[in-house]
């Protein structure tokens, strides 16, 4: 007795493709008998299905029915007749069976197991295949080999001879397998399964979303240095417009892997989206008005695939509220972060994997991971995104750590409110409308060394909730002609496309005055200061210049500058203020500490305070018993005698009343 349960499940429809080509394999035996293979045509007849009554069109393919399944899906995507059809089963009937295989391999004349235009032929003389005859299935096999399906090989001999055989991987999209055609890679990072919210909001980027969403034959292009990361963007897009991504990369760029990517696709019912180290050349797609769209990324911005127009859109950098919500998203457990991490280009896949990263750490190492933890992980995963001759930093002080006069504070201050305001003043107002570069702040700090030029610039790059680009001239500048301009466009291009602040470092360096031309040194030197005169004024960045030695500044960056700032020794009140900074309320002072002494005796900047506090703090924890681990007077007066030293300055002596050195212990040099 049949078991109930069993008798109440549904019964699996008959795949259609299996279905259509075994009607295929029963149709060719017709064929064999017209040429005198009866054990061929024996066997093709004795093939499960080959004996099934053509459909109700008169082809192999039934109409369909219920979902749909890949081959309908390409059927209707391609507007294929019955004819069509029928001759693209003829080339995919050889993956049927590996029996159908040999029969037509013993057919062709160069023994290759395909089907011929001369058997399509004989097919439609006995019948076999719909329509009145050779003529019309010639006009419907040069409708087919149109759209890119089918393929004929063989041009060096005789039209009847060339093989029919379905596009590269083709089949295996039609039967459900994996599988691309040489030259389509799949991406192996991680699908991103959001995209960034203010990005998706930007018109441009609404309009693809839309694309999408409707099935629209247009191509999307996202253009970027770093495109592999922005296909994963794209992929993000996808999945927002309710659609399936399918990351590809391509290793060479030509119509017919491009075509091809779109016959899978839509089969597969995926959107797909392809990018290239390089960009493509003009691509003649064999399927132009398919309802698919195409997404590329691209480092060329000109990309053509007539007569499917192309829709560009905009590789903004990511602002610093999208950056902490897609990694609250990918990390909840750790909360919101503190701050923004990461570079501003920062993609979603890159936040999926630095995730996952972490999230293994902490389930394999006994430790807290936090949002430090996460922040290295990014900064590995988005290694890429910081060129040659420039270290990335992520700014943590603020404006409590600045100790600078209120005037100095205030243009910084101004600075920011400068960035801020630029929708309204820009955009609203029209203000500078046309000029390049009006986006840009340049900014000057001068002044002796250690008076905080650097940690200004961090601030004002943490204010702004941007990263901060050092520009390390060792590696920058080359003696090879050429090099150094190369290097600083890669510099700004990485700052600009990013979204991180430029720091130029004894600027001057870079910076200085043209002079008269006595040598190819000279004309080579006077070339580099042009080249960044005309792109410091055309960068829609933040950059801060910052020298010791203003005098020796080209007179033309003057009125480059958005503002000047002087950063001078910092006078009594001012290094009272930095040393009661840098010795906050938990470091351990003796009672004999007066830093209102310290501040009136020793003239020193605000870098020299601070590592005199540290060194301080050193030799006091060094000590061995716990009773004198204290910085007292006589650790600093020892620490700040030493960075007198090392700074070239003379040293004033101790404090009346103050021992040169440290107490003898562990901690005494």
């Amino acid at each position: 007795m049949a078991e109930p349960a069993l008798l109440s499940l549904p019964v699996p429809a008959p795949d259609r493709l299996d279905a259509a080509l075994a009607r295929m394999a029963g149709r060719l035996a017709a064929a064999l008998d017209v040429v005198g293979d009866e054990p061929g045509a024996r066997f093709l007849r004795g093939l499960p299905g080959a004996a099934a009554p053509a459909a109700p069109d008169g082809g192999c393919l039934d109409l369909p029915a219920g979902s749909a399944q890949p081959v309908d899906r390409l059927v209707a995507g391609l507007g294929l007749g019955t004819a069509e059809c029928d001759l693209l089963l003829l080339a995919l009937v050889a993956h049927a069976h590996e029996g159908v295989a040999a029969v037509l391999r013993g057919l062709h004349p160069r023994g290759v197991p395909w089907p011929t235009i001369g058997l399509a032929g004989t097919l439609a003389d006995v019948a076999a295949l719909p329509g009145r005859g050779r003529a019309e299935l010639r006009a419907a096999l040069a409708r087919l080999l149109d759209t890119g399906a089918v393929v004929a090989d063989g041009a060096d001999v005789p039209y009847p001879e060339r093989s029919l055989r379905s596009a590269p991987a083709l089949f295996e999209a039609l039967a459900g397998l994996p599988g691309w055609p040489d030259g389509l890679c799949p991406d192996p990072r991680p699908d991103p399964s959001a995209a960034p919210g203010s990005w998706l909001a930007r018109p441009a980027v609404a309009g693809a979303r839309t694309a999408v969403e409707r099935a629209t034959p247009v191509t999307v292009l996202l253009p970027g240095d770093r495109p592999g990361r922005l296909a994963g963007r794209l992929a993000a897009l996808v999945r927002a417009a309710g659609r399936t991504p399918v990351v590809l990369q391509v290793t060479a760029w030509d119509g017919a892997s491009v075509s091809a990517a779109l016959l899978l696709a839509q089969a597969r019912d995926v959107v797909p989206v392809l990018w290239g180290e390089a960009g493509p050349p003009p691509l003649r797609l064999a399927v132009p008005d398919l309802p698919l769209p195409l997404l590329l990324a691209s480092p060329d911005p000109d990309v053509r695939t007539w007569p499917r127009p192309v829709l560009a859109l905009p590789a903004d950098p990511h602002p610093a509220a999208d950056r902490c919500a897609a990694l609250a998203a990918a990390l909840p457990e750790l909360g919101r972060p503190p701050r923004p991490v990461g570079p501003a280009t920062l993609e979603p896949d890159e936040v999926e994997t630095a995730a996952a990263d972490v999230r293994l750490r902490a389930a394999l190492v006994p430790e807290e991971v936090g949002w430090d933890a996460v922040s290295a992980r990014v900064d590995a995963r988005a290694a890429d995104a910081v060129p040659p001759g420039a270290v990335l930093v992520h700014p943590e002080a603020d404006w409590d750590d600045l100790v600078l006069p209120g005037e100095q504070t205030a243009q910084l201050r101004e600075a920011v409110d400068r960035m801020r305001g630029q929708a309204r003043v820009l955009d609203e107002w029209g203000l500078l409308r046309g000029r390049r570069g009006r986006r840009g702040l340049r900014m000057l700090f001068t002044g002796p060394p250690g008076t905080g030029k650097s940690l200004a610039a961090e601030v004002l790059a943490g204010a702004l909730a941007r990263d901060l680009l050092v520009v390390d001239l060792s590696r920058l500048v080359s003696k090879w002609i050429g090099e150094t301009e190369k290097n600083l466009a890669a510099v700004f291009d990485a700052a600009e496309r990013g979204g991180a602040a430029l720091l130029f470092d004894e600027a001057d360096a870079l910076f200085g005055k043209r002079t008269e031309v006595g040598d190819a040194r000279d004309r080579y030197a006077n070339l580099e200061t042009a080249y960044l005169l005309t792109r410091l004024e055309r960068f829609d960045g933040v950059a801060v210049l910052a020298t010791n030695l203003r005098q020796n500044l080209d007179p033309a960056f003057a009125r480059r500058i958005d503002f000047v700032v002087p950063f001078d020794p910092p006078d009594e009140a001012a290094r009272l203020a930095l040393w009661r900074h840098h010795l906050p309320a938990p470091a351990p002072l003796a009672a004999d500490v007066d830093l209102a002494v310290l501040a009136a005796f020793y003239e020193l900047p605000g870098a020299l305070i601070r590592n005199a506090a540290v060194a301080a703090a050193f030799l006091a924890a060094a000590e061995p018993s716990p009773a004198r681990r204290t910085i007292g007077m006589a650790q600093l007066a020892h620490a700040i005698r030493r960075e007198h030293l090392k700074a070239g300055l003379p040293y004033p002596g101790a404090p009346p009343g103050i021992a040169a050195d440290p107490p003898t212990g562990r901690g005494a040099p």
